[in-house]
C-alpha cells in the first residue's frame, strides 16, 4: 500500500500511507455477506487511522492513498478468486454528492482495482437521487437506496465500493447487476464497519 507520498496519517514522506502506520491498520472483520452479494470482500477495518484514511479520500479529496489501495484492495479480489471477474465497476454515490464533491470515491478506487487485475472497468449503475445513507438511522438505512442498471452485465461483476456498513447499499447494487444479466456480484470495498456501527452505507 505505499505510494510516494507524505503519509496521511502520520505525516511523514515515504508512503501513503507510510510502511509503519500501514501495519497497524486493522483488517476488515469477517462479516456475512448482504442478501444478493455473492462474496463481499473488504480490505480494512473502519476504524480509528483507517477510518481516518478513507475518510480523507471520501471527505477531502485526499487522493494520494489512491494507488495503493487500489492495489491491496485487487490483490484481497486475486487471493478470493475474483481476478477471474468479467467486469469491474463501482457502487456510485448520491448525485448529490457527485456535484458537490466533483468525484464519486468508489469510481476512483474502481479503476485502480481493475488497472491492478487488469480487468475492463465499466459504468453499469446509476443512484436515483435520494437522502445519503451516512447520518440516517439504521433502519432508514437498511432499506437501501435505488439503484437502476445502464447496461447489460454478464459473467461475475466486481463492484467497487469506499465502505460497507448495513450492506444495504451494497444489496441494492447486486440486485440491479443481476436485473442487468449479472450471474455472479462480489462487493469489494477499502473498508468494511463491524456489526455495531451506526453510520455509513
Amino acid at each position: 500500500m505505499l505510494l510516494s507520498a507524505d503519509c496521511p496519517i502520520c505525516g511523514r514522506p515515504g508512503g501513503a500511507p507510510c510502511a509503519a502506520c500501514a501495519s497497524t491498520l486493522p483488517a476488515a472483520p469477517p462479516l456475512p455477506p448482504p442478501p444478493d452479494v455473492d462474496r463481499c470482500l473488504a480490505l480494512l477495518s473502519f476504524e480509528g487511522p483507517a477510518a481516518d484514511l478513507v475518510a480523507g479520500l471520501k471527505y477531502r479529496n485526499q487522493r494520494a492513498p489512491l494507488a495503493g489501495l487500489g492495489r491491496a484492495m485487487a490483490d484481497r479480489a486475486q487471493a478470493a478468486g475474483g481476478g477471474v471477474a468479467s467486469t469491474v465497476t463501482w457502487i456510485p454515490t448520491t448525485p448529490a454528492h457527485r456535484r458537490d464533491r466533483g468525484f464519486d470515491q468508489a469510481q476512483l478506487l474502481a479503476r485502480h482495482v481493475a488497472s491492478a487485475l487488469r480487468l475492463p472497468l465499466a459504468r453499469l449503475l446509476v443512484r436515483d437521487p435520494g437522502p445519503p445513507q451516512t447520518g440516517r438511522r439504521r433502519v432508514e438505512r437498511l432499506a437501501g437506496p435505488r439503484m437502476r442498471p445502464v447496461r447489460r452485465a454478464s459473467g461475475l461483476v466486481l463492484a467497487v465500493d469506499d465502505v460497507v456498513t448495513t450492506g444495504a447499499t451494497a444489496s441494492a447494487a447486486a440486485a440491479s447487476l443481476r436485473r442487468a444479466g449479472a450471474d455472479e456480484v462480489w462487493v469489494l470495498a477499502a473498508a468494511r464497519r463491524g456489526p455495531q456501527a451506526h453510520h455509513g452505507a
